[in-house]
């Protein structure tokens, strides 16, 4: 198929091609699911015909016959027919794994080599049994009938009212385990078919409508969330001006004690009053944080710059006198020494 011939197409070949795509797609869904699930979930219909020998047919419900006076009602039943297996023709094949689609194409192709008949002189149905071999081939089970017989036992049926679900071989525990009805109905039209894909459309449609629903409440979450965060913005703020306010406290009190560090002068009273023993006399003190000057009068003989080495509180003093000594009518000697502050200032 190119690009020209899907644009030439028709909207009747445009929706059959949707509808045989569909089809695929469920026929794929339907061979992922293991058999024994699609044994288990298939309903059973809640009458049973069973056909004898003789080609009459007897119904039953719930494990007992019915009486022909009992089935007088115009409303149709649904049924299951069962078939005696001597009814069908059954042909044991290994082939190798298929879908469903392809093994029922392969085998209506191949019907007449298969069987004695052609493929449209009979219905026909496949069963899987059992695990592939190791060269990955499984053995299948093949039944067919023969059309004129399939419908006159359907017509059979139609004239009792009843609605045939299944029609099939009888397995051994009751119940059908070859079903031609899906080869009548796609043959009339695919009635089954179609209510199949109308389930399968409403299983993807209420899919749909969770993913959706979900998508939604995901949306409505996240506005509530963004209403929420918007309705608090407005405490984070003052919450933030507050935290700045008690930042920038502590930077203030930080400076305070930074300059108290630097400018306290009674560590330096306290320092000098160590080190400068008793006859020593200060007269003049100067301190600006970084320096400290001290001048006054000291007796004959006293080093002043030595004395102030030995406090950690000062360093490197020095005089701001001459080297000769002066003294006066007491006989003390005047100084005046200036020396650094060992204070770091605080962080």
């Amino acid at each position: 198929m190119t690009l020209q011939q899907i644009l030439n197409a028709d909207l009747a070949t445009i929706a059959r091609w949707c509808r045989d795509g569909f089809s695929w797609w469920v026929d794929e869904l339907a061979d992922a699911i293991p058999a024994r699930w699609r044994s288990a979930g298939s309903r059973h219909a809640p009458w049973t015909v069973r056909i004898g020998d003789d080609g009459a047919m007897r119904i039953w419900r719930d494990g007992r016959q019915v009486p022909p006076e009992a089935r007088s009602s115009s409303a149709l039943r649904r049924a299951d027919i069962l078939l005696p297996a001597q009814a069908v023709l059954v042909r044991r094949i290994d082939l190798p794994p298929l879908s469903s689609r392809d093994l029922r194409r392969m085998l209506a192709e191949n019907m007449d080599r298969l069987t004695p008949f052609a493929a449209d002189r009979v219905y026909f149905d496949a069963l899987a049994e059992g695990e592939g071999d190791r060269e990955g081939r499984r053995r299948v089970r093949l039944a067919v009938i023969l059309r004129e017989q399939a419908q006159a036992v359907l017509e059979q049926a139609r004239a009792l009212g009843l609605e045939v679900e299944r029609f099939g071989v009888e397995a051994e525990g009751g119940g059908v385990e070859i079903d031609f009805m899906a080869a009548i109905r796609a043959e009339q039209g695919g009635a089954r078919d179609l209510r199949r894909s109308v389930w399968w459309s409403a299983c993807a449609g209420l899919v749909a409508l969770n993913v959706a629903v979900a998508v939604i409440m995901d949306v409505r979450d996240v506005r509530r969330l963004e209403a929420a965060v918007a309705a608090e913005q407005p405490k984070v703020m003052a919450a933030a001006r507050l935290r700045q306010n008690v930042a920038q406290g502590q930077r203030m009190r930080l400076d305070l004690l930074n300059r108290r560090s630097r400018n306290e002068p009674l560590r330096i009273i306290d320092a000098l009053g160590k080190v400068l023993p008793d006859g020593q006399w200060v007269h003049r003190l100067e301190w600006n944080g970084r320096a400290v000057r001290v001048a006054g009068f000291k007796t004959q003989g006293f080093d002043v710059p030595a004395a102030l080495r030995q406090t950690p509180a000062l360093t490197n003093p020095r005089s701001l006198l001459s080297d000769m000594p002066v003294k006066t009518a007491s006989g003390v000697e005047p100084f005046d020494v200036i020396a650094d502050s060992t204070a770091k200032v605080a962080k």
